[in-house]
């Protein structure tokens, strides 16, 4: 993979100026439901929002939403011929994702948006969403980062943190969320200070603690949201989290310390802290602990219940992991399992994160990506070699090659299946049954 913004400038150059009040938004984990807050919380204050994220779910188009509604065909497809034709007069030969990235700057462009928000497709330094001019950017913001993609963004926590910081502009705050690591944290600070930014502490700016208590009822499905309180501009508010997964206050509190932190730009003045909690409540974010109730004909009675979840690393693995602890989960805990082929990281390193002894697995690959033909589905023997060892003789491993059959050998006798591992099986999962993941 080529990463570079050389062939993305040149392309650039050839539309129109992108002129839009900009929110980037960088890191391992967290993106997207960062990205899905902040855009409901704006919609909510009345401002007319376009977000970019990636990779796209269902089809191409899903990774462009115009005030929260996916992009339509017919808008889509002609940005689509506007960038593509730009892109073959100027020979600038941009890659599929650079010119997807071009297509949803010149939309924005074209709708006039308040505030676009994008999401970093990889790193940040060289990722294509960095060719946007310094001064459109607001503010940029840096979810949880961990260890992915090393063999791209370098095998240390401090080399893959610098490339995320790179996002950050001189003059302009930089939002960082909670991190794990303290190396994380130094890195950043060195890289926002030395090209001229305000590095900003989320866990500072904001403070956010969750009010829930602890479930005590016996079996609940799905469970009851996150509740929390919110200090905000020195008001405190009671707010509901939209998208489940007690990781997500970390990822709702960077949301809403981005919007404290542009308190002083005229679009931002009037928001209040009922309308960020509206906005959190009212955040969606297809395939990230998507509760979804499968109504397909089985051969026994009982409904199935499916948690969808793009878990893809060994981060998020773990948070899956807590989440699931969270509730009564009926045992044995049944999962279907897919993974994208990575050189730098083996099933294990992710599974091993999530898969306790007695587990029911099955392995299935996913469909080809749109797009993106060096995406490959990890061979399914070897996911299904380490979930062995994980599970041990008191689990069941099993491979299927399609996932209509996976899911029906999943809900056998069981009420609650978690489809997980790559977001290119729920993208699979949403096309199996028909739903639309972001209209």
């Amino acid at each position: 993979m080529d990463l570079s913004l050389s062939r993305i400038h040149s392309l650039t150059s050839l539309l129109p100026r992108y002129t839009r009040p900009t929110i980037h938004v960088a890191g391992t984990n967290g993106k997207g439901s960062t990205t899905a807050f902040l855009d409901s919380i704006l919609r909510q204050a009345g401002l007319s929002t376009g977000r970019f994220n990636s990779p796209h779910l269902v089809v191409k188009r899903d990774s462009i939403v115009l005030g929260g509604q996916t992009i339509s065909t017919d808008d889509y497809q002609e940005v689509f011929r506007s960038v593509t034709t730009a892109n073959r007069i100027g020979d600038c030969r941009c890659t599929d994702f650079e010119l997807q990235t071009a297509i949803a700057l010149l939309a924005f462009e074209r709708s006039r948006v308040d505030v676009a928000i994008l999401e970093v497709g990889l790193g940040g330094r060289l990722d294509a969403t960095n060719v946007i001019p310094d001064d459109v950017v607001l503010v940029s913001g840096i979810t949880a980062v961990d260890l992915d993609h090393q063999a791209i963004l370098g095998d240390t926590l401090e080399l893959i943190a610098m490339e995320k910081a790179g996002i950050a502009r001189g003059n302009r705050p930089c939002v960082l969320a909670y991190q794990s690591h303290q190396e994380v944290v130094d890195t950043i600070k060195r890289s926002v200070a030395a090209v001229g930014g305000r590095l900003l502490d989320a866990t500072e700016q904001v403070q956010i603690s969750p009010c829930q208590p602890p479930v005590s009822i016996p079996f609940l499905l799905p469970p009851p949201p996150i509740n929390i309180d919110i200090r905000f501009r020195g008001e405190t508010t009671h707010a509901t989290l939209g998208i489940q997964g007690r990781h997500q206050i970390h990822n709702a509190g960077l949301a809403v310390a981005l919007v404290e932190a542009l308190e002083h730009t005229p679009l931002f003045w009037s928001i209040s802290s009922e309308q960020i909690a509206e906005g959190l409540k009212l955040a969606t974010w297809p395939g990230r602990l998507s509760w979804i109730k499968y109504r397909e004909s089985m051969e026994h009675e009982e409904s199935l219940w499916l948690i969808a979840d793009g878990a893809h690393n060994s981060a998020s693995a773990a948070s899956l992991k807590e989440y699931l602890s969270s509730f009564p989960v009926p045992s044995p805990r049944s999962f279907v399992i897919s993974l994208s082929y990575s050189p730098s990281k083996s099933p294990r390193s992710t599974l091993e994160a999530l898969l306790l002894p007695g587990d029911r697995v099955a392995v299935v690959p996913f469909s080809p990506v749109e797009g993106m033909p060096w995406v490959k589905t990890q061979e399914p023997a070897a996911i299904a070699r380490a979930a062995k060892d994980l599970v041990g003789t008191l689990g069941e491993v099993v491979q299927y090659d399609c996932l209509r059959t996976a899911l029906g050998w999943a809900g056998h006798g069981h009420p609650l299946a978690i489809i997980t591992g790559s977001l290119y099986l729920i993208a699979d999962l949403y096309r199996l049954l028909g739903t639309p993941s972001t209209e």
